[in-house]
Order: C-alpha cells, then sequence, then structure tokens
C-alpha cells in the first residue's frame, strides 16, 4: 500500500511538470496505481518475475523512473545536423542523401513528445577550419613531433592551457551560409525546438550537448534542460562517428535511456563509425534500427534492459530527479 501510495503521488509531481513544463508535452495516460500488478498483467508474467526487479528498482529510487518509462512514456527525438554542408556540400557524407526522407518521415511520427534538431552553426574564423590554421599557434611539443605542412582532415593540437586537439575540416556550416541550412525536405513541425552548437570561434561542439573541452558541462547548448523530463532519447542523423556518436555520449551520462538508429545515420568513416557505435553499447546505450526499435517498445526483455541502466545510473538521475521535482513544488506553490 504505501509503495502504491509513494507511486501515485510521485507520479503526480511527475505529471505535473510535465504538464506545466514548455519543453515536453505530455499526453500518454497515467499508468495502474499497482505497480506490481500493472506490470504483470503488461507483459503477462508473474509474480516471481517482476517482484525483484521492481525491489531493485526501489532500493535505488528509481521504481518510477521506470514504470513512467513502460505506462506513461515520453520519448525525445534528437535529429543531429541534418544540414546541407553535411548532405551535398562542402562536408558531405557519404550516402547521407538516403536518410534524409527516412527521416522526415520519423518526425513525423505521434510517438514523439517533443522533436529538437541541432544546427552547426560556426563564425567564420572557427578553429574546426582548415583554411584557419594559421590564425592560432600551434602546440610546440606537437609541431616538433609532426614536422612537415598540416594537412586538411588532419588532427593538430593549438597552443593553450590545457593544449587542444582539434581535426581541421573544410569550411562548414557557417552561420547564415546555406550550408548551414537544414535540408529542404526536412521540415520542422511546430513544437520543435532548434539548438546551435559550435558558436565559440575557439572551441568545437561535435555534441548537441556541450563543446569538446572535455570539461564536463562545458559550452552548454541548452539542450540538456530541454530534455529533461524524458523517459528515452533516440539519435538520428550526421554524422555518426561525430556528432551523433558524442550527442548519444552525453545523453548516456546525464542519465537518459539512449538509442541510435543506425539506419538512420552515416559515418564519415565506415571503422571510426563503428567504434562509435560500440562505445555507445559500452556506455548502456542501444543501437538498433527503426523497425526493430519500435517492435521492442512494449518487449519485457527491452524494458529490463531500461530498468539495468536506470540502476546501474541512479546516482546521475537522482540528482536530476532532485531538481525537478524541486521545480514542480515551486510551481505549486506559486
Amino acid at each position: 500500500m504505501q509503495s502504491a501510495l509513494r507511486f501515485s503521488i510521485i507520479l503526480a509531481l511527475s505529471t505535473t511538470t510535465v504538464a506545466q513544463s514548455e519543453n515536453i508535452s505530455h499526453t500518454s495516460k497515467s499508468p495502474p496505481l499497482d505497480p506490481l500488478q500493472s506490470v504483470m498483467l503488461r507483459f503477462s508474467l508473474s509474480e516471481q518475475e517482476v517482484l525483484p526487479l521492481l525491489n531493485k528498482l526501489d532500493s535505488v529510487g528509481q521504481q518510477v523512473n521506470w514504470l513512467s518509462y513502460v505506462f506513461s512514456p515520453r520519448r525525445t527525438l534528437l535529429v543531429i545536423d541534418m544540414q546541407n554542408d553535411f548532405i551535398t556540400g562542402s562536408l558531405n557524407v557519404a550516402d547521407a542523401e538516403e536518410i534524409v526522407n527516412p527521416i522526415a518521415e520519423l518526425i513525423k511520427k505521434e510517438m514523439w513528445n517533443q522533436v529538437i534538431y541541432s544546427q552547426d552553426w560556426h563564425p567564420k574564423d572557427h578553429i574546426s577550419f582548415f583554411s584557419n590554421v594559421d590564425l592560432r599557434p600551434l602546440d610546440e611539443t606537437w609541431l616538433s613531433e609532426h614536422p612537415g605542412n598540416v594537412s586538411m582532415f588532419e588532427e593538430v593540437v593549438f597552443k593553450r592551457y590545457p593544449p587542444y586537439a582539434q581535426v581541421l575540416w573544410p569550411d562548414h556550416c557557417v552561420q547564415g551560409s546555406q550550408g548551414a541550412e537544414f535540408h529542404s525536405n526536412i521540415t520542422t513541425p511546430k513544437q520543435t525546438k532548434v539548438i546551435q552548437k559550435g558558436t565559440n570561434p575557439m572551441i568545437d561542439s561535435y555534441s548537441a550537448f556541450f563543446d569538446n573541452t572535455g570539461i564536463k558541462f562545458s559550452g552548454s547548448t541548452g539542450l540538456r534542460e530541454l530534455v529533461k523530463g524524458s523517459t528515452e532519447v533516440v539519435v538520428v542523423g550526421l554524422a555518426m562517428d561525430y556528432c551523433v556518436g558524442f550527442t548519444s555520449l552525453h545523453s548516456l551520462e546525464l542519465g537518459y535511456p539512449t538509442t541510435i538508429l543506425r539506419d538512420m545515420t552515416r559515418p564519415v568513416n565506415k571503422h571510426t563509425g563503428e567504434d562509435m557505435m560500440g562505445q555507445v553499447m559500452r556506455e548502456g546505450g542501444q543501437v538498433s534500427t527503426w523497425n526493430r526499435w519500435q517492435n521492442e517498445m512494449d518487449d519485457w526483455e527491452r524494458a529490463k534492459e531500461v530498468a539495468e541502466f536506470l540502476i546501474q545510473n541512479a546516482s546521475v538521475i537522482e540528482r536530476y530527479s532532485l531538481v525537478m521535482i524541486a521545480s514542480v513544488l515551486a510551481l505549486i506553490l506559486m
């Protein structure tokens, strides 16, 4: 009885947060008040199959988050850098055009509580451009170990503290240019949000969450705040081995069950793409396809995988849950 009561109270707080937040619209029905019976009925399981998992989740404070994933999902779709320069322009990714129409259709699906686009948005003097390599001094130690001319697509190290490593790319996605615009087939439905990254001329940002300094939460784009309340994050777009991959790693680091749909992304390099997929899976993320992912949405094995992820990342999730509940209480008391 106490467990069910606590579940209903926290669920009410969670629903209030979502309903009053501008970040995520909430249209899902609330789950029944008895967690054990509800899960048993949903997946046609016995008490012995369900109770140990619920107890384990409860012991780390993640039972409500998992029940929300199962009964009241709030899914966020991140569409990464579907811009002209990455598709047909100066830094085009091989076969990128193949995923434009599938992603355009994916965006329209009603399962998403929100769709968020990232947009590379570089100033002309950006540090990642090969054309700007002479604007800033390179690290002396790196230069001594790499004699000769610097080449396009080479990773160099710029002089600063600490030294800053950067791959040199062709000029791309320059602010206000046609190459920085989204592909014409990628529409932005109502309530869609766009976050821009790579706006600091001194630092690149592969992830749609943070910059490339490696300092925790450095250069936040605001995406961290937009995904609060999500029960799952799904990532598509360009490129698999860079912006899609690093965005997914940061999403996992923030405690969100995260899936890359590999049939809706393409790599700059096949080998580094596979390496990145391996890294995402080692960090607890899922790499799937659209058909497989949607077929597993109501699957018990997938639900158990999410439970294990939440248990392993309980300390991270708890910090964000406390912030969320505090926000709800502030709204209630207003």
